[in-house]
This record gives C-alpha cells, sequence and structure tokens, in this order.
C-alpha cells in the first residue's frame, strides 16, 4: 500500500474535502466523496482525489458534519475535518470492479428443482463456455481463476463481513 503525507493547506488547495457534494461535478480533481460511518455527532466520509503533481489517486477519510434537519443541533463540523496535526496520510488508490453477491427479490415462482446449489468451479465454467470455450477449456480457465485470485477474494469477503461499509 502506497502512503503520502498531505499537508492540510495542500489539500485544501485541492478542494479536499469538498465543501458541498455538487463540488465534485465540476471538479477534475475531486472523483468520489462518500459516506463511510457515522459517529456520534459527524460523518465519517472518504474522499478520493487526484493529485496534481503525480497524477495518482489518493483517498482520505475525514469528519464532516451531520444534517440532522430541525431534529438536532450538532456543533457543526469538527476542527480541521477531525484530522490531527498538520499533515494528513493519504493512501493511493485505484478503481477496480468488484463483484458483490446480495440477495434480490423473485420475479414468478423461485426454482425448487432439487438440483444442488451450483459451485464456483461449475458457475465460472459456465460463463467462459459462453464465451465459446470448450468444457475441459473452460474448467481449467475456473480453476485457474480461482486460485489466481483466491487471496483477493478472501480479503473482500473479510472487507465486506467485517469492514463496517454498509454499501
Amino acid at each position: 500500500m502506497t502512503n503520502r503525507q498531505f499537508t492540510i493547506s495542500e489539500l485544501a488547495a485541492l478542494g479536499v474535502p469538498p465543501s458541498h457534494p455538487s463540488d465534485l461535478e465540476y471538479s477534475d480533481i475531486l472523483l468520489v466523496d462518500q459516506p463511510v460511518t457515522t459517529l456520534k455527532y459527524t460523518s465519517l466520509r472518504r474522499c478520493v482525489f487526484r493529485a496534481d503533481d503525480d497524477g495518482r489517486t489518493y483517498a482520505v477519510e475525514y469528519e464532516g458534519e451531520i444534517d440532522m434537519g430541525d431534529f438536532e443541533v450538532s456543533g457543526g463540523r469538527p476542527d480541521n475535518h477531525g484530522w490531527h496535526g498538520d499533515t494528513v496520510e493519504a493512501t493511493a488508490v485505484e478503481e477496480k470492479p468488484v463483484i458483490v453477491k446480495r440477495w434480490e427479490p423473485v420475479h414468478g415462482q423461485p426454482a425448487t428443482t432439487g438440483q444442488p446449489r451450483t459451485g464456483p468451479i461449475e458457475s465460472l465454467t459456465a460463463l467462459w463456455e459462453q464465451t465459446g470455450a470448450t468444457p475441459e477449456e473452460a474448467r481449467a480457465a475456473a480453476a485457474r481463476w480461482i486460485v489466481d485470485h483466491a487471496g483477493e477474494a478472501a480479503d473482500l469477503r473479510d472487507e465486506y463481513l467485517f469492514g463496517g461499509d454498509d454499501q
């Protein structure tokens, strides 16, 4: 993991964190601003931005105010967005597609064929067969993919189960 230290003034010059969600719409530097979790009086957020000097993308977490409407009045934004000290550690990030398992509503009647649940090799083999691969080639490619990505899949599972993201 590549980390870099930014001063608070460097981040402010880049517009990090954004003062309003619409700031992302017209910015070439700010890429994403997303909620991570809700704290007692603030919202922990993650901002992804492009550094202008090295062209890499970085992510920083910061605390922002919670808009509770008329129900609760808080003290607004925390000092320095919850950052302590003169520098903020940013992590170099890249955009990657992620496969997520989720429960979807059944349209029509659910399948009750009594067939055993399809395992990962069979599922991936079927995908490769749809691309024109022979059953033997598809099964070999599926097994190779599982071996190559087992660690990443385990990390994603752990992050999903224990990471605290509600997305």
